[in-house]
Parts: C-alpha cells; sequence; structure tokens
C-alpha cells in the first residue's frame, strides 16, 4: 500500500520522495513494470534477426579477409625467396588434401618441387584451421584444391598454365556469398555478390 508522505523535516534532513497530488509517495505498481518489462521483451525479439544477420555478415567477411591475406602472403613470399609458394587445402595430419573443401582450413608452404603438394622436406610459412562447420567455402575447378605462385609472383598450374579462379564462401539462407577472386595475373581480391532469387549458397 502506497505510504503517506512525511512531514516536513529540517532542510539539511530533507530526502522526501516526490508527493503527487493525493500526498502518496510517486512510483511504480507492479502491473506497470511487468507491462515495461514486456514490452522490452517483444522489442529484444524483434530486433534479433537483424542482429544475427548482421553478426554472420561480419564473420563471413572475417573469413574471407583472412583467405585473402593468405594468398598475399603466398604471392609474397614466393617474389622474396624467388620460389614457387603454394595455398593448398588442407587435410588431415597438416599436409595438402586430395579431397575436400577449402572450408577444411589451409596451408601456405614453399613448394620445393612444384608440385603443389607439401612434402616432408619443405617449409610451412603459415597454417590455418578449419572455418566453423556452419560455412561453405570452395573453390571452382582451376583453384578447387591449390593455388599457386612462381617466383614471378604470378599465380600458375603445376604445368606452368597461368590460374585464375573463384573461391566462394557462404552460408545456407543468407542472401549474399563471399567471393575471392584470383585473376590471371595472380592477384587476388574480397567481393560480395548477392544471391539471386531462387539461387542457393
Amino acid at each position: 500500500m502506497p505510504t503517506a508522505c512525511q512531514a516536513p523535516r529540517p532542510a539539511h534532513l530533507q530526502r522526501r520522495q516526490p508527493c503527487n497530488l493525493n500526498g502518496w509517495v510517486q512510483g511504480f505498481t507492479l502491473l506497470e513494470a511487468l507491462v515495461v518489462l514486456a514490452l522490452l521483451g517483444t522489442l529484444l525479439t524483434l530486433a534479433a534477426p537483424s542482429l544475427t544477420g548482421l553478426r554472420q555478415s561480419h564473420q563471413m567477411q572475417s573469413q574471407g579477409e583472412q583467405l585473402l591475406a593468405s594468398l598475399m602472403l603466398a604471392r609474397s613470399e614466393a617474389l622474396r625467396r624467388q620460389q614457387r609458394v603454394t595455398v593448398c587445402v588442407r587435410g588431415a595430419g597438416d599436409v595438402c588434401a586430395g579431397e575436400g573443401s577449402w572450408a577444411q582450413g589451409w596451408l601456405v608452404f614453399v613448394d620445393g618441387n612444384d608440385n603443389a603438394m607439401l612434402d616432408a622436406t619443405e617449409v610451412v610459412v603459415q597454417s590455418h584451421a578449419a572455418v566453423p562447420s556452419f560455412w561453405k567455402f570452395y573453390g571452382n575447378s582451376t583453384v578447387n584444391r591449390y593455388v599457386s605462385y612462381g617466383p614471378l609472383g604470378r599465380s600458375q598450374t603445376i604445368t606452368g598454365a597461368f590460374q585464375a579462379g573463384t573461391l566462394t564462401l557462404c552460408r545456407p539462407g543468407q542472401s549474399s556469398v563471399m567471393e575471392v577472386v584470383v585473376n590471371a595475373v595472380g592477384k587476388p581480391r574480397l567481393q560480395t555478390v548477392a544471391l539471386k532469387a531462387g539461387e542457393a549458397c
């Protein structure tokens, strides 16, 4: 039950709560507090999907940037060492995988015998762990297992032909994908592509 306002006290002791016109202490009733909490809960529920989408978009950007950085590292190392440096899909036991996708992670290594496979005597420059399991990360036919840079910093296959292609990162249900595009001279770039109606990751 509301408490009546206290009688006036000396100024230096006054710490009274404000009174309304009826002389009762102002405040919220339990019912009012519950209504406010219910409204806040509804607003948070409505905001959650957009926040989730934003977080997923940032995660996709981050993973794409990490592969882009690894490709740029491989290219610069090939120029610096004047030797082929390869980025390959990582398999179990830190070797280049014969199957699977870029979602398994990747290795950057000095490819001394130009075969795009990590041998026991070759130097690993960088090792990247697998991406979260709910992401798909795959390359088209020319870059589905490796991207390799020769001594001049150009991307090339193990036969010496130029190598270009697109690596795609996406999550089922999203409306866009992240692409790491390697052009004909090996320069990688990152781009976001919106999916058309009916297209799936």
